[in-house]
């Protein structure tokens, strides 16, 4: 049992044991008043003098008797009905509670089953963008047989082996931030590519922060990971990140200095 529901439980039970102390009290004062005013109307007045009294006189003597008893139950039950409020307050605080986790949970869940779809997607961006640059097409340092090889591990599982691969083609020069500006942006086919997984990530990372409000999603996500290494790597070249994910030093972004 969670320490909440253990101090919940023990305000009830607390709760309880004040409503039965009220009670008791409030029958024990009762009994007190009534046995004390039998015998005054026995001792001083008379049981038969007071049967004889006129009804108006009766009433009267009876209204006045009973009323302080009649207040004593209205703030007994004014007290009862407080803690009868305060207890169903805390029950609809913990069902709100209870339901905000489980909706937290619930877009958890969608969100990390979203994740690996969106892995994939990545995934297959920049094995699309890895052989158009080491391909047949490109420098043809990977063969057609090569790189369906590569896909087929790939569709087995390891959806970051063309993300790795991209990041350690780009580690290769990074001394050299005209090649990595044509790897990534050298054609029309390459900068759709770039954009698309720089667009892709933003949205995932948009989606982790609704559901995670420690950013320890985020970070992994950013720090962690081969494909937030690549979203780095391409938002620093396009100049809109000064840390150097490659190098770890804040550089002139390359794609600024190659336009200008």
């Amino acid at each position: 049992m969670s320490n909440d529901q253990s101090s919940e439980k023990s305000n009830q039970n607390n709760e309880k044991r004040g409503m039965d102390w009220r009670v008791t009290f409030g029958i024990t004062l009762t009994a007190v008043w009534i046995g004390a005013g039998l015998l005054y109307l026995i001792g001083k007045v008379g049981f038969g003098q007071f049967v004889d009294l006129p009804t108006g006189e009766i009433g009267s003597f009876l209204e006045g008797a009973f009323a302080p008893l009649a207040f004593l139950w209205l703030v007994i039950g004014h007290f009862m009905q407080q803690s009868e409020i305060s207890a169903n307050t805390k029950a609809v605080q913990l069902q709100e509670q209870s339901a905000k986790r489980q909706e937290l949970h619930s877009q958890r869940n969608t969100y990390f089953k979203l994740l690996a779809l969106v892995q994939e997607q990545l995934g297959s961006i920049a094995g699309f963008h890895y052989i158009s640059v080491c391909g047949e097409t490109g420098t043809g340092e990977v063969s057609s047989q090569e790189y369906a090889n590569m896909r087929a591990d790939s569709a087995n599982g390891d959806t970051g082996l063309f993300i790795r691969k991209f990041v350690s083609l780009l580690a290769n020069y990074t001394d050299d931030p005209e090649k990595i500006d044509e790897i990534l942006f050298g054609t029309e086919i390459r900068k759709r590519h770039s954009n698309n997984f720089v667009d892709i990530f933003a949205k995932l990372l948009s989606s982790a922060r609704a559901v995670d409000h420690d950013d320890m999603v985020e970070n992994a996500l950013l720090f962690g990971s081969a494909s937030g290494m690549l979203y780095r790597i391409i938002r620093h070249v396009q100049g809109e990140e000064k840390l150097d994910p490659l190098t770890g030093f804040a550089t002139v972004q390359a794609r600024n200095k190659i336009n200008h």
